[in-house]
């Protein structure tokens, strides 16, 4: 292929992982700029249910992902699941839940869900492992779901498929609730962990192989999906209507990843893929700061066509932004990101290694520092 303005001549045929990477994480933060928004009053033009259709791609996509990237975990040891896993993902849970905690002690809370004051609760914190309501779950959902793949390491991938799709199906519809909303998710989203680490070739394989014409047809059902999830959100309280709509719009995404990774303007969707879990851990601070400065503004909870919706847009570009800039310093601390207390020949995995990050890299790169 040759480059062009339009089209990249350095796409790898699996660099579409971090465009989907890099989409998931802006729905992310989307996502997260709705819930803060509704908290100052701003639930109208569309952000209620812009939350419900944001939630369905991002957490799937990057679990089934993450799987993916889990393949071997069945042929090691517990302390090599230890050493090359579970001890760096454990580690940044707690670190940064601590981080959190701080945060809020000292930070305008502008959460009107209760979110903030339970992030200032140090019984919370120190419940952390048993409940988990920091917004963190999702690495401490790394921790257990890679542990529960190497539990059943010897049992058919059938039973554990199985049993992760019917706890999804009751989760996601509300059967099944714990009431703990991390427990919830992470209920809801352990299939897609599972399928990614045994279906690895397949994805692979699918994706590599999808013809336009597949591309378009899974685009449609994710499009009418979408549509349907908008017009009647009640529908996601159906059992298995939300695991059919999730893997619908993951397979949409991803067969257009497969696409519009090569398209030279969008290059930066896929930058913004190698850097997620960057992203992801500071980007709830920029949100909360920025949002309490929104909300100084006279008027803002009045209803105007539109404003919601421009509003999630705009504050979405500048939190991923920031939280770029502010991660390029942030990293230059290590600690923050990386398990130290490791012998000095050890080489550290960072949790952005399991989310399958596909640029190479380099001495002191290990996926998340840059």
């Amino acid at each position: 292929m040759r480059s062009s303005v339009l089209l990249r001549d350095d796409v790898g045929k699996r660099d579409w992982v971090d465009f989907v990477k890099g989409a998931a994480i802006i729905l992310i933060v989307a996502y997260h700029v709705a819930l803060f928004l509704t908290s100052i009053g701003m639930d109208a033009a569309g952000i209620g249910r812009a939350r419900l259709v944001l939630d369905l791609f991002p957490m799937p996509a990057f679990f089934l992902i993450s799987g993916m990237f889990q393949t071997r975990v069945g042929s090691w040891s517990f302390a090599d699941l230890w050493r090359r896993r579970l001890r760096q993902y454990l580690y940044l849970y707690v670190l940064w839940s601590i981080i959190r905690f701080v945060f809020y002690l000292v930070a305008p809370n502008v959460r009107s869900d209760g979110a903030g004051d339970s992030a200032q609760d140090p019984l919370a914190l120190l419940l952390i492992l048993v409940w988990p309501i920091s917004s963190y779950w999702f690495i401490y959902a790394l921790f257990l779901f890679t542990l529960v793949v190497w539990l059943f390491r010897k049992a058919p991938p059938a039973v554990l498929l199985i049993i992760s799709g019917v706890l999804s199906t009751l989760s996601a519809s509300g059967v099944l609730d714990t009431d703990n909303s991390g427990f919830n998710r992470m209920l809801e989203y352990l299939f897609f962990f599972v399928v990614g680490a045994y279906a690895h070739k397949r994805v692979y394989g699918a994706v590599e192989r999808m013809r336009p014409w597949k591309a378009v047809a899974v685009c449609v059902a994710f499009a009418v999906t979408i549509g349907a999830t908008f017009v009647v959100p009640g529908l996601l309280r159906v059992p298995g209507y939300e695991l059919i709509a999730q893997v619908l719009v993951v397979a949409a995404g991803f067969a257009l990843a497969s696409y519009l990774v090569r398209l030279a303007p969008l290059k930066w969707v896929s930058y913004v893929g190698q850097r997620t879990l960057n992203i992801y851990l500071v980007h709830i601070f920029i949100i909360s700061l920025l949002v309490a400065l929104v909300s100084l503004i006279p008027g803002i909870e009045r209803p105007l066509p539109d404003r919601g919706l421009s509003a999630i847009f705009l504050l979405t570009a500048v939190v991923v932004a920031l939280s770029i800039l502010l991660t390029r310093y942030l990293t230059r601390v290590s600690w923050l990101f990386v398990y130290p207390f490791r012998p000095r020949t050890a080489r550290a995995v960072p949790a952005d290694e399991a989310l399958g990050s596909t640029r190479p890299k380099t001495d002191g790169d290990e996926g998340i520092t840059r």
